[in-house]
């Protein structure tokens, strides 16, 4: 009997700290804006990118405002948290912050009207 008590303690104490790692594994820290929502910010982002180089290319400018993209260019404006639109090159910019475990705030900017985004994390404490 003390042999299986023995053996019992001795997988319990093996087998925790693998139950413990094998559940830390699955909380994956993601690169910058490679979280799901930030690859859906960004696709989201890229339909608007489209729409104003078409319109561009249509008005030989860029809207005053997105919403003169609606509805020849877009049926309706993407849900992009915190976008800003620069009508003076097309470019746009975004903050949102991603799902845990990666909490910081992250900053996506478009290089002028392309599909190229920057994007980097923030510290909560600076002002966005």
């Amino acid at each position: 009997m003390r042999g299986a008590k023995e053996k019992d303690r001795l997988m319990a104490r093996w087998l925790t700290p693998a139950v413990i790692a094998a559940t830390l594994a699955g909380c994956t820290v993601w690169d910058v804006n490679q979280d799901p929502a930030g690859m859906e910010h960004r696709r989201d982002a890229n339909r608007v990118m489209v729409a104003l180089q078409d319109y561009h290319r249509a008005n030989g400018q860029f809207p005053p405002t997105l919403a003169m993209l609606t509805p020849s260019y877009l049926p309706a404006l993407p849900d992009i948290p915190d976008v800003r639109y620069s009508p003076a090159d097309g470019s746009l910019r975004y903050n949102y912050i991603p799902s845990w475990p990666q909490l910081r705030p992250v900053r996506c900017a478009s290089e002028g009207n392309t599909t190229v985004w920057h994007c980097s994390e923030h510290m909560i404490d600076k002002p966005m």
